[in-house]
């Protein structure tokens, strides 16, 4: 089940490979957002088919309830997320 602040990775589409994190989402998209080509004011809607759960982040979910979430401060810690994924091989 795909959730608000989940970390998810596009597994079709011209997007392939992409790292976005989930704004919002209903029982068959999830809109997801990356800061960067995909605001959070704009985002892309994905089927829930289309994507993977890489994992969750609780800081997305902490700066959604503050009211403080900025592309800035998306883009930075996708780039975390990243680093990470890169990390673990």
């Amino acid at each position: 089940m795909i959730n608000v602040g989940d970390v998810v990775m596009s597994i079709s589409g011209h997007d392939r490979g992409e790292l976005y994190i989930v704004v919002k989402n209903d029982e068959r998209f999830a809109y997801v957002s990356d800061g960067r080509l995909k605001p959070v004011s704009n985002p892309k809607k994905k089927n829930i088919k289309h994507i993977n759960k890489i994992g969750k982040s609780d800081e997305f979910i902490e700066l959604l309830n503050n009211n403080m979430l900025t592309d800035v401060k998306l883009k930075y810690l996708l780039k975390r997320w990243r680093s990470r994924c890169l990390n673990q091989t």
